[in-house]
């Protein structure tokens, strides 16, 4: 062999050799790092499984108890057992919807309530989806959580049954994880890695739901993998460990989440979780290939910093080792923070660690119980010989525990704790290393439970009672046993509800009750009088701490109480319809401050008693309703047959009793007149499901035909799919038929006359003037009648006369139509005749002339023998009508007219006269406008003394200078403010305005002291309190009553001649002068005017005017002669002549007036007649 050869192989011997012995020394030193990284990685997995769980597991038992709390409430279970109508009715239902909204946060979002039926009653908050809904199995008693995403949000809900006797309803509350991914998040171990939650469902079988929202690849290989379940199981039974998919190549860490019977998942693959480890040996793996190829040297150089890159990932290795210890650090934290109560107990039962919410809740430091006995130091006597079984599920049989047991507090108080715990045994020697439990604090809800115990309990009990005082004797029983009361009694309103009187029942278990009973059932409180008038008063209950301590004012029998060893009372309201049925007093024989638990516990069974009260006197009453009810009440089943009636409905049909009907009675069917109807009956309730005021004609037993009206419902099954019965009402409307037909004929004619009404006449009006536009050809004509002096003799003989006036005038007019006129009483004393096909105008005009003939004949009415006459408005009706209104009001123009013809006359309208008629319309409106803008003005028209031609007085007239017409005849405008009513304000404003003008001349003027103003009175002022408005405008103005003479026309005294007399003194009284305006024109009697206390006759001056006729100037001597043999004076008006004049002097006429004299003048011209700058002519 060549040396070169030799030495060749030696060195590729010594380096192969050199480079065999350093990779397996590598190797071999690498092996205990890479199996500690291992399990160190897995160990890190698992225990942020158990972390996890831990977390997740507080934060549902905490939404199970708070949705515990929502169904367990008081408040919600009188509202589920209302009916839908009282709950919508209900004042309360709103005051509970804002108490739930108050206790909506970010993690509870919404509540829910649910009745049997699966309909919301109450929601509030975020609405639950309905396919989480459908999930939900509504008739289950036990709590239920389903879990789900909403958008990129994390939720769940907590289903509890709402109880009372029986399950009535399911409360659902919505909570929210907006913040899940930070709680369940593992990617620092891979990318990959998954966390799930599994569920076992009641039905045995699994469901999961991944958390990590992300989709990968192997998740149903993960999902469907036997292994998992084989982890859900485990965690289930109370284990925290890891295993392996062998078809999915993950690693799995699981541990338990008992609150949801489940367990909380983190998966990631293999390669994932070892991929630092495989890069390192592959790094060496490649480093050994390139060491081969490069020699001794270069596995050297090379092997130096892979030796340096080792050291790296070891110092990496021990940084992983302190975070770890930090999270250790952080979990202890978490240990101690975590509100539920956390445990750890050595093999020997004693205490090593105990978290900071336990220490608090039984009032210790760790110091304190670390090391200690927790079987002798915490749990009662009574309850440790029932522990043993549980040590040996855990221990020997390995399995987790869910237990509850009594904790005793450092102050010896007991609270009830639920336990979730589990043995711990060490992997490698399997020896029992220590106990981990995991509770919560239950007392309260096992409070609540007791409590609802006790009211479902009252509830049955009271529901079952025979009478309200039944119900009250077990309530108090069942309450002073369970509660701790050691006496109960009850108080009762008197029948007049005036005091409180002791009730027959009670409850006592010690020997001083009975006497204190019979010392108590003497008395009496009335309202807010002693602790029960109070709560009878205030209607809320009421706690006493110690009686003895209570003034007697406070408590009246507190004396006697003390006597008997009784220190706290309590009392309580049972209502009703906010009504106090009944207060009851409970009594023990040791002070007490007041329990607010108790306080509502026993308040809710006063509750349930008004509740139960009030759902007996219902049943009671709808039962006195069905039996005493007029109308007819029935049930029938799908063949027709009654199976339920009410003694109504048997008299209705003519039977004797409800039995009777329901045995003699076939089918409905055939009691109907027309069996149609039947079947049109039955064919709407299964389309509408309820008929209402449905009319029929049925057959009476004795076959009397009757007409009826029913409403008829139907009643569906529990889950409405199918009619099972209907039921309704009957009324009998015989009656009311008959009654509708005397209506209908009432509608249409005059009750008084028996002619057509208005209505019906508008009716045919509307349909003729509808023909004449569709028939050029139609005609017809319209009479409106109005009755002359029916007003004097209905006011003079009386109504009733007046009515038979009326009739007989019917029958008259009956006879001057032809046979399809329309005759009717428009109303009062108006009637009105439709003249269809009228030939020409003669026609009408003829029609007219009868009525007016057959009415100026004189009628006799129990034997008074009265004149009557008509005004007959006419309208011929054109194409130029639209509407009925119209011709009214153009007949009625007419008949004005002819009223202002002298009466007793027809007019036929034309277009002239609704001119006129709006002229006055419009004088009308302004004149209710004119005082208001102060358009009106009085003129003063001089009175002289004819013998010394000197002024005596003024009379005062009224003009009215239209804005835009300018001055306007009285003459115009005086009749329509007296046909209006407007003349009273007008003549009120004149005699003011004449009163104040002539205060100021007299003062102004001294030398004319005796001036007096004449006014004009018009006959609507001349009422019964014209003296007291007379004698307030005198006040006023200051003007003396004989300095005012008033001008009343002979027509205004005699309306109402007593009145008149009556009124006239009264003004005589005051001084002031009656002159009789226009005499001679009426028709006042002598008789009369002697009776009147007139002072001055005013002669017209018609008579004037015409005295140079010898009969006119004879009529002026008379009433000169007349006035002067009365006493009175007499002044002439419309002296315009001197002829006139002097002969008016020569008759001894005393004053007149006129434009001989002068004019009416304005008020400055007046008073240069006073100061004599102008002188009479």
């Amino acid at each position: 062999m060549n040396p070169k050869n030799i030495k060749r192989a030696i060195v590729i011997g010594a380096a192969s050799g050199l480079l065999v012995i350093s990779t397996t020394v590598a190797l071999i030193s690498l092996l205990p790092l890479y199996s500690r990284i291992k399990q160190q990685e897995e160990q890190n997995l698992l225990f942020q499984a158990e972390k996890n769980a831990i977390a997740l597991n507080t934060i549902f038992q905490q939404a199970k108890e708070q949705g515990l709390q929502f169904a367990q409430n008081p408040q919600i279970i009188p509202i589920f057992n209302a009916s839908d109508e009282t709950l919508q009715g209900s004042n309360n239902l709103e005051s509970i919807r804002t108490t739930l909204e108050k206790d909506l946060n970010q993690f509870r979002v919404g509540i829910l309530y649910i009745n049997s039926q699966n309909q919301n009653k109450i929601e509030v908050g975020k609405a639950i989806p309905p396919e989480v809904l459908n999930l939900l199995n509504t008739s289950s008693t036990s709590s239920q959580i389903k879990l789900f995403w909403i958008d990129q949000d994390f939720y769940f809900t907590v289903a509890n049954p709402v109880i009372a006797s029986t399950k009535i309803a399911t409360n659902i509350t919505l909570f929210r994880l907006p913040k899940l991914e930070n709680l369940t998040d593992c990617t620092q171990f891979s990318r990959a890695c998954h966390t799930i939650l599994g569920i076992r469902q009641p039905q045995k079988t699994e469901s999961f739901f991944p958390l990590d929202k992300r989709e990968y690849k192997s998740n149903h290989l993960l999902l469907e993998d036997e292994s998992i379940k084989i982890a859900i199981e485990k965690a289930i039974q109370g284990e925290t460990g890891a295993l392996w998919c062998k078809q999915c190549d993950y690693f799995i860490g699981y541990s338990p989440v008992p609150s949801i019977n489940g367990s909380f998942i983190v998966a990631t693959g293999k390669i994932q979780l070892y991929s630092s480890i495989y890069q390192q040996f592959l790094t060496v793996a490649g480093t050994i290939v390139i060491l081969i190829g490069l020699g001794t040297l270069g596995i050297v150089l090379i092997l130096r910093p892979l030796t340096n890159k080792m050291q790296t990932e070891i110092f990496e290795r021990q940084k992983a080792e302190i975070a770890l210890r930090k999270e250790k650090d952080f979990n202890q934290t978490l240990f101690h923070a975590n509100p539920a109560f956390l445990i750890v107990l050595d093999p020997e039962g004693k205490i090593k660690l105990m978290n900071d919410a336990m220490l608090s809740a039984l009032g210790y430091t760790l110091e304190e119980v670390r090391g200690t006995d927790y079987l002798a130091t915490f749990v009662p006597r009574k309850d440790k010989d029932s522990l043993p079984w549980v040590f040996e599920l855990m221990i020997h049989r390995r399995l987790p525990i869910r237990t509850e047991e009594k904790v005793l507090t450092k102050n010896g108080k007991e609270i009830i704790v639920e336990w979730y715990g589990r043995a711990v045994f060490n992997s490698e020697t399997d020896e029992y290393e220590h106990f981990l439990g995991a509770g919560l604090d239950i007392t309260e809800r096992k409070q609540v439970e007791e409590e609802l115990q006790l009211l479902q309990r009252i509830t049955k009990a009271v529901s079952v009672a025979s009478d309200f005082d039944s119900a009250i004797d077990v309530a108090l029983h069942l309450v002073c046993e369970t509660t701790g009361w050691e006496f109960g009694e009850a108080w009762v309103p008197n029948p007049e509800q005036t005091y409180l009187e002791y009730s027959s029942v009670g409850y006592g278990n010690t020997a001083n009750a009975t006497a204190f009973r019979q010392e108590s059932h003497s008395l009496r409180f009335a309202l807010n009088e002693g602790l029960p008038g109070r709560v009878w008063f205030s209607q809320k209950p009421e706690w006493i701490p110690d009686i003895s301590r209570e003034a007697e004012i406070q408590f009246p029998r507190s004396s006697i109480a003390n006597q008997y060893e009784f220190r706290a009372g309590f009392g309580v309201p049972i209502l009703a319809n906010n009504q106090v049925l009944a207060v009851l007093i409970f009594l023990m024989s040791i002070p007490k401050n007041e329990d607010k638990r108790l306080v509502e516990l026993i308040s809710s069974v006063a509750t349930q008693l008004g509740a139960v009260f009030q759902r007996k006197q219902a049943e009671a009453k709808y039962r006195n309703i069905f039996k005493n009810a007029v109308e007819g009440i029935f049930q029938m089943n799908l063949e027709g047959e009654y199976t339920s009636v009410n003694p109504a409905l048997a008299k209705i049909l003519g039977y004797d009793s409800p039995e009777n009907l329901i045995q003699n009675q076939a089918n409905l069917q055939a009691i109907y007149l027309d069996d149609k109807q039947y079947f049109k009956l039955i064919q709407r309730l299964n389309e509408q499901a309820e008929v209402c005021n449905f009319e029929s004609q049925v057959y009476r037993r004795d076959g009397r035909l009757i007409w009826i009206l029913q409403n008829v419902r139907a009643i569906y099954s529990p889950r409405g799919k199918r009619v099972i019965f209907y039921e309704g009402s009957v009324i009998d409307i015989t009656n009311l038929k008959k009654t509708e037909a005397k209506l209908r004929y009432s509608a249409s004619h005059d009750a008084l006359t028996d002619l057509w009404n208005r209505a019906f006449f508008m009716q045919k009006l509307r349909q003729s003037i509808q023909s004449i536009h569709e028939q050029p050809d139609h005609t017809f004509s319209v009479l409106f009648l109005d009755l002359d002096g029916f007003k004097l003799i209905n006011d003079s003989l009386g109504h009733a006369m007046g009515d038979l006036l009326l009739i007989e005038i019917s029958k008259r007019l009956k006879n001057c139509i032809r046979g399809g006129d329309i005759l009717s009483r428009l109303g009062g004393d108006e009637f009105t005749i439709l003249l269809e096909n009228i030939s020409d105008l003669s026609e009408t005009k003829e029609i007219a002339s009868r009525v007016l003939k057959a009415l100026n004949k004189p009628f006799t009415l129990q034997g008074h023998q009265v004149f009557i006459g008509t005004s007959i408005g006419i309208v011929q009706a054109t194409s130029d009508y639209h509407f009925p209104p119209e011709i009214l009001r153009d007949a009625d123009t007419a008949m004005y007219r002819a009223k202002q013809q002298g009466k007793g006359c027809a007019v036929i309208f034309d277009a002239a006269m609704r001119t006129d008629t709006l002229r006055r319309l419009q004088i009308q409106t302004d004149l209710r406008w004119a005082i208001e803008r102060e358009e009106f003005q009085l003129y003063y028209q001089p009175i002289i003394e004819l013998s010394t031609r000197k002024i005596a007085g003024f009379e005062a007239l009224l003009r009215w200078d239209h804005p835009k017409e300018g001055f306007i005849s009285p003459t115009e405008f005086i009749p329509v403010a007296e046909e209006t009513g407007l003349i009273v304000p007008i003549g009120e404003w004149v005699l003011r305005e004449a009163c104040l003008q002539l205060h100021q001349w007299k003062e102004k003027f001294v030398n004319h002291s005796s001036l007096v103003m004449s006014v004009n009175l018009s006959s609507q002022q001349f009422t019964t309190d014209l003296s007291q408005r007379i004698d307030k405008i005198l006040q006023e103005t200051q003007v003396l009553g004989r300095e005012l003479k008033l001008e009343i026309t002979e027509t205004a005294i005699m309306t109402d001649p007593q009145l008149a007399i009556a009124t006239l003194n009264e003004l005589k009284q005051r001084e002031i002068m009656i002159c009789i305006d226009d005499f001679g024109t009426g028709y006042c009697s002598l008789g009369y005017l002697h009776q009147f206390p007139v002072d001055i006759l005013k002669i017209d001056r018609s008579f004037v005017n015409q005295m140079s006729v010898e009969d006119k100037r004879e009529i002026v001597r008379v009433i000169v002669a007349l006035a002067k043999s009365l006493k009175m004076d007499v002044i002439a008006e419309g002296i315009e002549l001197m002829d006139q004049y002097l002969q008016l002097k020569d008759l001894k006429c005393k004053y007149g007036q006129g434009y001989y004299f002068s004019k009416p003048l304005h008020r400055h011209e007046a008073e240069e007649w006073l100061v004599g700058t102008r002188k009479v002519s």
